[in-house]
This record gives structure tokens, C-alpha cells and sequence, in this order.
């Protein structure tokens, strides 16, 4: 059967998820400072908006820092 990638273990998904915590917490972090999204973006390493349109390949996925971020700054009613 051929899925959307390798099979993972138990143990490379904690990694994952513990990394993609950490990532979360430092966002976080830089957004209680007033960090704007593309400083937020250089920190973590992620590219900026304009380089994450579509290219060669297909369409490409809004990055984890945009997600975060957009989530951490909308405004609850």
C-alpha cells in the first residue's frame, strides 16, 4: 500500500510533535513582543509570504509560523 509517505514510529512522532511545540511556544513568545510576521518568520526560519506562492510542482502550504501566528493575533468577539 503506498500512502503519503514513510512509515513513522512512535518515537519520530513525539519528535515531531515536541518540535512543533517548541516552535509554537517561541512564536508565541515573539508575538507577546510586538514581533511582526516576517520577523517571527527570519526567527524560525520559515520564508517570507511572497516566496510561499505557487511554483514548479505544485501548490505550496501556508508555513507553520503563518498559521501560528494568524491564530495567536485574530481578534475573539
Amino acid at each position: 500500500m503506498v500512502g503519503h509517505g514513510l512509515v513513522q514510529t512512535k518515537e519520530s512522532l513525539q519528535k515531531r510533535t515536541s518540535e512543533a511545540e517548541a516552535e509554537w511556544g517561541k512564536i508565541k513568545e515573539l508575538v507577546a513582543k510586538g514581533r511582526s510576521l516576517p520577523q517571527i518568520q527570519a526567527a524560525v526560519g520559515d520564508p517570507p509570504p511572497d516566496q510561499s506562492k505557487p511554483g514548479p510542482g505544485g501548490p505550496r502550504f501556508t508555513a507553520f509560523s503563518e498559521v501560528v501566528y494568524q491564530e495567536l493575533t485574530e481578534r475573539k468577539p
